[in-house]
């Protein structure tokens, strides 16, 4: 109540002083990198874990709370079509040349087989404990799942819907990415701070990388063709990783409460969620080993999930039910070029 108190005078004195002292709205607050497109309400209330984009075409999104995989249309920017009886589902991997997609569903553990031309359910798939991130492995041609609590890998053959293989890793299983060339697979393990190497042809874990200076890591991306694996870790750090001998080539400051990180790798950025702060960082690849933090994007309080689709180059934001749709600025804005 003291604030009352003020005179009118000394109000205005202090609206002056701050006036003259700071730029017109906008100026600097608006974002540099990235510009706002469009909000997506998904129906009801909760939350959504994973967002999987399709080059092009959808966005699906694991709506945990609701037992839900939604697939959004990018273009009309809306709900098409909603696929239930996913008991806690988290994320679905897409099998293009086989029309299906394998979803995580950690509370039956059980993977979902989803018909891509219908978008309907098919079977249901027993696995083990804690199915999280699920992905294709190209290479390979195998379905891959990170079992959170089960601490290990499942491999499915996605032609015949069966378990080939699984594979203990030992900690709590977060993202993974599987390299298109030589199919290994790199699994973040948050409690152990270190990314293992699971060769599919052994079904074994051939490597361990420290995710050092970074810990607890969550969110990974990989670029391919230098060989990079860029690890989102709790304690406000993107971790640049040599695939190649596991050594970190960079570390730079992020937001904090990350979940996930993209990498667009024609526009060479990477973007990691930050639920806590309600922030989007954009970082900029100079070369294989170096790296600037461009800016952090004010996003929403526990936006912590996003995808990147790399034929528009749109970014796709979660929190709750709602996702957020940007997309890419290339030209540099005039402050920029001031500032360079």
């Amino acid at each position: 109540m003291w604030r009352m108190r003020l005179t009118w005078g000394i109000v205005g004195a202090i609206l002056t002083a701050l006036f003259a002292t700071c730029p017109a709205f906008g100026e600097e607050t608006a974002p540099q990198n990235v510009r706002h497109l469009a909000t997506i309400k998904l129906p009801g209330k909760g939350y959504v874990d994973y967002l999987i984009v399709n080059p092009g075409g959808q966005v699906y999104a694991g709506y945990a709370s609701q037992n839900s995989l939604v697939v959004i249309d990018t273009e009309k920017r809306k709900v098409t079509r909603t696929i239930g009886n996913l008991k806690d589902v988290r994320s679905v991997a897409l099998v293009p040349e086989l029309n299906l997609g394998f979803t995580s569903n950690r509370g039956d553990n059980n993977i979902g087989v989803i018909d891509l031309k219908s978008l309907r359910l098919i079977r249901k798939i027993h696995n083990g404990t804690g199915p999280d991130a699920i992905i294709y492995n190209t290479a390979d041609r195998l379905v891959y799942v990170a079992n959170h609590e089960g601490r290990s890998a499942t491999f499915i053959d996605p032609s015949a819907e069966t378990i080939k293989a699984v594979v203990p890793l030992g900690g709590l299983a977060e993202y993974a990415q599987a390299d298109p060339a030589t199919g290994l697979v790199y699994q973040n393990l948050q409690d152990r701070n270190e990314i293992a190497v699971i060769d599919p042809k052994k079904m074994a874990v051939v490597a361990r990388f420290k995710t050092a200076p970074g810990t607890e890591p969550t969110g990974l991306a990989l670029d391919a063709a230098n060989h990079r694996l860029f690890c989102a870790c709790g304690n406000d750090k993107l971790v640049v990783i040599n695939a190649e001998n596991g050594e970190a080539v960079a570390a730079l400051p992020i937001g904090s409460g990350v979940d996930s990180v993209a990498y667009d790798p024609r526009l060479r950025r990477i973007y990691t969620a930050n639920g806590d702060t309600g922030t989007m960082t954009v970082i900029r690849q100079d070369s294989a080993d170096h790296y600037e933090v461009m800016e952090n994007v004010p996003t929403h309080k526990e936006a912590h999930a996003l995808a990147v689709d790399l034929s528009t180059h749109r970014i796709y934001v979660v929190h709750g039910n709602t996702i957020e749709a940007y997309e890419a600025i290339t030209e540099p804005s005039a402050t920029q070029k001031e500032a360079r």
